[in-house]
């Protein structure tokens, strides 16, 4: 039996103590909504929660709470306190009346519930009939659960054994990709219906058309989803090596003011910023926006200007000559470009711990990857960071986790995060670790059970129970492949800018112009984003410097077509 059987729709619970509320909420979402979700209305906190239990009982899912009641039971909390337990994935509405706002006791209740993660958001109470203002709200609420929930077809099925990193890797290229899809375990109901014979070590793709992909690489699981992996046959204006937030900002940019534009991304669009569960600090989402749907808005504004993408397609040298810029694409295929912005981002730090090795990439994962936080319902997750990616990590991990424990070598937060995302991990009772480093770990067979805490001061060990560990820390950039001519510091940041005019007390560039901004020691080669010396680690940031560098990349074109004449 489906959700969408008769009784089984998702839930609508709206709570409010007031006859008029209630009535203007049921009777506006019922014409919208009723067709595809069950609105049920309760005039209590009490009756609320009763609702919610009964829902449980019947294994209905609970879409959304919109409620005017903050009452705190001692025992269970809020109404939307309650929800969350119950339906990690619920969407939560705090109700007002229109201009409420400036009252400073709704105001107070308001981001009180907010940094207290009570609620996503607050609605407005509807004044007319249709309100789309209302409708806009609610219909963005659905449409995040819906994303994250709603149990639909899914347009492929990974099958394989939870234990084998590949199945990690796929799923999260399939998330990041904006692909919905399911897991099948091994010997499952769901896994016999695809294939009766498949082997557990054999990581597969069903995809709906009916095509079963084993084990495949990222490349042909590209082009088997829609997604573009060819190569320009002519030289282009530009080459933007990563699709990160910086990449895209970059790509919208030159494509919209008509520049020939592609786009090399070997992994996933996104970056970083892709595989974090909400980013609430950036301009214009005042509700917050997960990396992934940013990305893929992103990916979508840059394409309808033209910009060409070719995805799973990592670069792995550059030649300079006099016509510019030759990017070598692993295994043996080049692109040409009058110039390139190099977006491609920094990868964490991968610890020397022997221990831990057999769990790279079931248990244990290098960066914030929302796509796993389901995977952890009941177990005891640790992630270790103390910036924003790992505070955004812990907190979308505590929807789901029996218990979150973040692993900080300073003795606080407060230096390296935002202090919203400090205020919402105490609510979400996440537990801080401080002065502290994970030495070790282990497990029996193929799960890990504990990890090994050494205190930074006093050289303590303590072992402590443990099934998945997430590690967001000592951050570098992808430069390997850069030739020399591209000053570099110790690390592998780019120097860009003024910075390369004067380098560790000599001069850097031998040109009668200065270098343009964001532009490193070789003319027409631009480097943005956190591959970039002194850049600051903020998704707005990266999208500034995206923007900002085409202006550099069209004076440099002009300068060099000047030149030809």
């Amino acid at each position: 039996m489906t959700q969408n059987d008769i009784g089984l729709l998702p839930l609508i619970l709206v709570c409010s103590e007031a006859a008029d509320t209630r009535g203007s909420l049921t009777g506006e979402l019922g014409r919208r909504y009723s067709g595809d979700y069950r609105i049920v209305a309760s005039a209590s906190a009490a009756a609320s929660a009763e609702v919610l239990r009964a829902a449980v009982r019947s294994g209905q899912q609970v879409a959304l709470v919109l409620a005017d009641d903050l009452t705190d039971d001692q025992e269970q909390g809020t109404v939307f306190d309650l929800a969350r337990h119950l339906f990690p994935d619920v969407r939560r509405g705090l109700v007002i009346r229109w201009g409420s706002w400036v009252d400073p006791a709704v105001a107070e209740s308001i981001l009180g519930a907010m940094t207290r993660s009570q609620i996503d958001y607050y609605v407005v109470q509807p004044r007319r009939t249709p309100d789309e203002y209302f409708h806009r709200a609610v219909t963005e609420f659905l449409s995040e659960w819906e994303r994250a929930a709603a149990d639909h077809p899914p347009d492929a099925v990974v099958l394989g054994n939870d234990d084998l990193p590949r199945v990690h890797e796929i799923r999260r290229f399939l998330s990041r990709a904006g692909i919905r899809f399911g897991y099948a375990e091994p010997g499952s109901p769901g896994a016999r219906a695809v294939a009766e014979s498949l082997a557990a070590d054999t990581p597969a793709v069903h995809l709906t058309d009916g095509r079963l992909l084993l084990d495949p690489p990222n490349a042909a699981l590209a082009e088997a989803v829609g997604l573009n992996t060819g190569l320009p046959s002519d030289a282009v204006d530009l080459a933007i090596v990563g699709a990160g937030p910086g990449g895209l900002a970059a790509a919208v940019y030159a494509a919209s003011e008509g520049l020939d534009t592609v786009v090399l991304e070997r992994e996933s669009i996104g970056g970083q910023a892709g595989s974090s569960s909400l980013i609430r600090n950036y301009l214009g989402f005042s509700r917050g926006v997960s990396g992934a749907e940013l990305s893929e808005r992103a990916y979508q504004q840059a394409w309808v200007f033209g910009a060409r993408f070719a995805h799973t397609r990592e670069v792995t040298g550059m030649d300079i000559d006099a016509d510019g810029f030759t990017l070598r694409i692993g295994p043996d295929e080049t692109v040409r470009a009058q110039a390139v912005v190099l977006a491609s981002g920094v990868s964490y730090r991968r610890l020397s711990i022997p221990d831990l090795d057999p769990w790279v990439g079931s248990a244990v994962f290098y960066g914030a990857s929302a796509v796993e936080a389901k995977a952890q319902t009941g177990r005891i997750v640790h992630v270790v960071g103390g910036g924003n990616s790992a505070g955004q990590a812990a907190l979308h991990l505590a929807r789901y986790a029996a218990s979150v424990f973040l692993i900080v070598r300073s003795g606080n937060l407060a230096a390296s995060m935002s202090q919203y995302l400090i205020d919402e991990l105490t609510a979400a009772r996440v537990t801080v670790i401080t002065e502290s480093k994970v030495v070790g770990g282990g497990g029996g067979g193929s799960r890990l059970e504990h990890i090994v805490l050494r205190h930074r001061v006093t050289g303590e060990e303590v072992t402590v129970a443990s099934n998945a560990l997430f590690i967001t820390i000592g951050a570098a950039p992808h430069t390997d492949w850069v030739p020399d001519t591209v000053l570099r510091d110790q690390w592998g940041f780019i120097w860009t800018g003024s910075d390369v005019v004067l380098e560790g007390g000599r001069r850097a560039w031998p040109h009668e112009r200065q270098p343009g901004a964001l532009e490193s020691s070789v003319p027409g080669f631009f480097a943005i984003g956190d591959v970039r010396r002194g850049s600051v680690k903020r998704v707005a940031s990266a999208v500034g410097e995206g923007s900002v560098v085409i202006s550099s990349v069209h004076a440099f074109l002009a300068e060099r077509s000047a030149a030809r004449r």
